[in-house]
């Protein structure tokens, strides 16, 4: 274990010295990179690095899986049903504890973009093609202390865009690359300020999709991973038997560079929210995300049931661009 530790921090040592924005040419490829799962997530700003306490914690923060036990998590969603209703994205995750020694998981993230008709140069019909994401992913976690927790997830990129009968060039469109996603927790022991005693504060931190450029067959269209840096915290200042309140916060740095355009290179994001759980049973939650290039600032919101302390049911309703209409997102998840 201690040598594992030991690379951990050598490799992120290295990364963060080295955390300059990558170079690209176009735009960042997967976006089923940037989906966030958990309706719980998104209903609270999409701020969860510092509390990633469910098996959506391999996208959130891998170290967070640390401190599950056994989880499993599912949410399906439509991405832009006002304009089609076969695209859409889906999450599955399982954590798994090895006791005495860490905690393993996997997910799968399948982004479909939908049916198309595919037309030679003529505009000849050819067929149906359908195009598609999917990334599996495996990953494990361990505790440092009591308090403190690293992870680390290696993933696969696969996407499809179309087959080669549908291209011009007779060429599939069809691109992979490999990404690594490093994280830190910690359990901040509590403190006194200024007279005030400050407990339940949880500080997170990852970096996400590290790794080569999306490449294809067609080298010109090689497309860099959405690299990313993710700073948090999460804090309950209310926990008792009635309830608990809890408020997070997240920014996010892009670590891609597209070239001179300064223009053109992606500004941070912000995310706020909190949560109240009443009686372990009903949970009301809301936020905000300020995305100044994405052009969505705007609140989130949702509910969440959690039944016999095992069952997890999680709503939202997120913003997205202003020129389309909110889109609401169901989770289902298990402690086992």
């Amino acid at each position: 274990m201690a040598r594992f530790v030991g690379l951990f921090f050598v490799i992120l040592a290295l990364l963060i010295l080295n955390a300059g924005p990558a170079s690209a040419q176009g735009e960042a490829g997967a976006s089923s990179l940037i989906i966030p799962p958990s309706a719980r997530a998104n209903a609270m700003g999409q701020a969860f690095v510092a509390i990633a306490d469910d098996a959506t914690s391999l996208w959130w923060n891998p170290a967070g899986m640390a401190f599950v036990a056994r989880s499993v998590d599912f949410m399906h969603t439509q991405l832009v049903p006002d304009l089609a209703s076969d695209v859409f994205f889906e999450y599955l995750g399982v954590l798994y504890e090895i006791k005495g020694f860490a905690v393993i998981g996997a997910n799968l993230q399948y982004l479909s973009y939908g049916e198309w008709e595919a037309t030679d140069q003529t505009g000849v019909a050819l067929g149906t093609a359908k195009s598609y994401e999917f990334v599996p992913t495996v990953g494990g976690a361990l505790k440092i202390t009591d308090d403190i927790a690293i992870g680390m997830n290696l993933k696969f990129i696969y996407v499809s865009l179309a087959p080669a009968w549908a291209t011009v060039e007779e060429i599939d469109g069809i691109g992979h690359s490999v990404g690594l996603d490093l994280g830190a927790l910690w359990k901040v022991p509590e403190f006194g300020i200024a007279g005030f005693t400050v407990s339940s504060l949880r500080l997170g931190a990852c970096f996400s999709n590290l790794g080569p450029s999306l490449t294809y067959s067609n080298r010109d269209q090689a497309a860099p991973l959405p690299r990313n840096f993710r700073l948090g915290f999460a804090y309950t200042p209310v926990k008792n038997e009635t309830g608990e309140v809890t408020v997070v916060a997240d920014v996010n740095k892009s670590l891609v560079e597209y070239g001179s355009d300064e223009d053109y290179n992606r500004s941070n994001t912000y995310h706020a929210g909190a949560e109240f759980v009443y009686a372990n049973l009903l949970i009301v939650r809301g936020g905000y995300i300020y995305d100044d290039d994405g052009d969505i600032v705007n609140p989130t919101y949702g509910l969440g049931f959690i039944l016999n302390d095992k069952l997890r049911i999680d709503f939202a309703s997120i913003p997205q661009a202003s020129d389309l209409a909110r889109v609401y997102r169901w989770s289902v998840g298990y402690n086992f």
